[in-house]
């Protein structure tokens, strides 16, 4: 395996295989190193990582490598692509008889809220698929995936994942009643359209409204999630905690979806961009919800091949949390260059 071949995955102990080189320390409970990076696994490493009930390790692997090899990964882009086409059917009934098919998208989030173990490879497989013409489908799956996996990280417990998990595949239901040029791309919308656009919340509420059985959170973190901290939002102008806790959720990943795939160019993909305007709406923004997310996030980034705006190619060394854009890269001659020393250029995509 080449270095240029080479990125940092969030592997499961479980997968760990002799002869993985560590990418990053790992840590106790308390802050202290246990294993250096760099450390070549060994089935002795693996069963002391299994005592300290250490889940998950960032390690060096090759990416179409790993994508194969993951038993685990291949299992959930196998549920991804058939939630993809459940949720184009399911919506298809909706138009058709303006009832909810309940079930059928409550198993599909079921499915999909049970394989989020790998998740750093979750978030890089689902940037990974070709756009397509059409993404509410795709997108209503990725923010119910992406929902979940910040659940996970806020510690929620099971069933709570599960919930959000199918709040966020319900999230834009509405717009299944709504004319297809109003939702394929509203933010091209005139001022009028983009009014008329903003009724899926309303539609969304009342299809729920006429399922018996469906939670009540489950219902509010559909019909709040554009609603925002400082009451900037929509329908209602709620904020602060007058919003449910799993709208917030929602909110994120709803967000950070749009922001990668309804400008996307096949091969110019920008989590760090996307990121950034995360930032900027923070305060907007559930700030423990957001800021779990993009800590997260970022430890994905290391080791992407990536575009500069200066047209230079290099590899992330080290990420910028704060501004992911102005990370560390090591160029293709092996020049390492700081982003955030005050100069101009910055990340502009990652290189596929």
């Amino acid at each position: 395996m080449t270095e240029t071949a080479r990125k940092i995955v969030e592997q499961p102990v479980a997968f760990l295989v002799s002869g993985t080189e560590l990418a990053k320390d790992v840590y106790s409970e308390y802050g202290n190193v246990l294993i250096n990076q760099g450390t070549v696994v060994t089935q002795p490493i693996i069963k002391k990582l299994e005592t300290w009930n250490i889940q998950n390790v960032s390690i060096w692997s090759e990416v179409t490598e790993q994508v194969i090899a993951d038993p685990a990964l291949q299992k959930f882009l196998n549920t991804y692509n058939q939630s993809v086409d459940v949720v184009e059917q399911a919506f298809d009934t909706i138009r058709q008889t303006r009832m909810l098919p309940l079930a059928t998208f409550r198993k599909t989030a079921d499915d999909l809220a049970q394989n989020l173990t790998t998740a750093g490879n979750v978030i890089d497989q689902l940037y990974n698929l070709p756009p397509c013409d059409d993404y509410t489908f795709r997108h209503s799956v990725n923010v119910s995936v992406i929902a979940g996996l910040i659940a996970l990280w806020l510690k929620y417990p099971p069933e709570s994942i599960h919930a959000i998990s199918l709040a966020g595949l319900l999230h834009d239901v509405g717009k299944s009643l709504l004319p297809p040029k109003l939702v394929n791309r509203p933010h091209k919308l005139s001022t009028d359209h983009y009014e008329a656009y903003k009724q899926h919340v309303t539609l969304g509420y009342e299809l729920l409204s006429k399922v018996p059985g469906i939670a009540e959170s489950v219902r509010l973190g559909v019909t709040d999630h554009h609603e925002r901290e400082d009451g900037s939002g929509y329908p209602q102008g709620l904020s602060g905690t007058d919003i449910h806790p799993y709208a917030k959720i929602i909110a994120i990943a709803d967000l950070y979806d749009e922001a990668l795939t309804i400008n996307r160019d096949p091969g110019m993909l920008s989590p760090y961009c996307s990121i950034e305007k995360l930032q900027h709406e923070v305060y907007r923004l559930d700030p423990k919800a957001c800021l779990t997310f993009i800590s997260h996030m970022t430890n994905f980034l290391t080791g992407d091949p990536v575009m500069l705006t200066n047209g230079s190619k290099g590899r992330v060394v080290c990420t910028n949390k704060r501004w992911p854009s102005r990370s560390i890269v090591q160029l293709e001659d092996g020049t390492v260059l700081d982003l955030n020393d005050g100069g101009d250029i910055r990340i502009s995509h990652i290189i596929r």
